[in-house]
């Protein structure tokens, strides 16, 4: 009868016993560190805002419409904002992106003052792809213009001619190592192509090294020099658009020999010195156009 009686009581036991486990598990279970994704899901206005917070800086956002594309920098244009964002070969690699979502990490620094979104990843419904980092870059450098930047003197230098030298002389300091003249003007042609000065052997096979920005005018042209690495970008972003240089510019040096003067070079005519663009605008931004 003992032995009858005491197998339901161990039965009972024996399961709330296992009940018992069974919740201590899934108490300890509860306690226990959740994988948490560090991407904060906002909207790209709302990132260069600054109204959002992430640690890290870390943010996913909706993919959005590239402006234009260069390599690894693209831009994107939102009203009358434009924001850089950086990814292993974004011209071409963009369009595969449509409809993900992008991860991305706001940069503040890159040697210059450009705020920027770094991609990191992309997602399609629950599928995250991580993006091959990109090692080295350039972006344009943006700028503040200070009160006496903006009332820089307009100057038609589009209207110098290599043959007044006196004209062009006007805008070159007074004497050697004073200040170079700072004017606003237009650049309606500007082109990147080999020096002019070139050895024949370095024409038939010219190196990155070899090639130079030109100012080109009705009657005379300057070489760009001193150039701020970045600001090729937008040079070239202007020149696909079919849009003006419009900014601050210094001549820098002039050829003041006439017969070197009356030399032309293909397109580039009358080469009479070298020019530096002190910045630039482009949209609603101002561009450093110096080193």
């Amino acid at each position: 009868m003992f032995a009858v009686s005491s197998s339901p009581r161990r039965a009972s036991y024996s399961l709330l016993l296992a009940l018992a486990v069974a919740a201590l598990v899934g108490l300890a279970g509860c306690g226990g560190d959740k994988e948490v994704d560090p991407y904060v899901y906002t909207t790209l206005e709302r990132v260069m805002a600054g109204d959002t917070l992430s640690t890290g800086f870390l943010f996913e956002i909706d993919a959005p419409q590239l402006d234009y594309a260069k390599g690894d920098v693209g831009i994107v244009r939102k009203g009358n904002q434009m924001h850089f964002m950086v990814g292993p070969d974004i011209e071409n690699n963009y369009a595969s992106y449509a409809g993900s979502k992008l991860g991305v990490q706001k940069r503040f620094d890159n040697n210059n003052t450009t705020t920027h979104l770094f991609l990191m990843r992309t997602r399609s419904g629950e599928i995250i792809t991580p993006v091959d980092s990109v090692q080295t870059y350039v972006l344009p450098d943006i700028k503040t213009l200070s009160s006496d930047e903006m009332e820089t003197p307009g100057a038609p230098l589009p209207e110098l001619d290599w043959q007044r030298a006196s004209r062009i002389q006007e805008f070159l300091p007074e004497n050697e190592g004073d200040a170079l003249l700072k004017v606003q003007s237009i650049v309606e042609n500007f082109v990147y192509m080999p020096r002019h000065d070139l050895s024949e052997e370095q024409q038939a096979n010219p190196t990155v090294n070899d090639y130079s920005w030109y100012a080109v005018f009705p009657k005379s042209t300057f070489r760009i020099v001193d150039l701020e690495v970045g600001a090729g970008y937008i040079l070239e972003l202007l020149k696909a658009r079919n849009l003006p240089l419009v900014g601050s510019f210094s001549l820098a040096s002039f050829e003041d020999n006439r017969t070197e003067r009356r030399k032309t070079y293909g397109d580039l005519g009358h080469v009479c010195g070298t020019m530096k663009i002190n910045w630039f605008r482009f949209a609603n931004a101002y561009v450093e156009g110096m080193n």
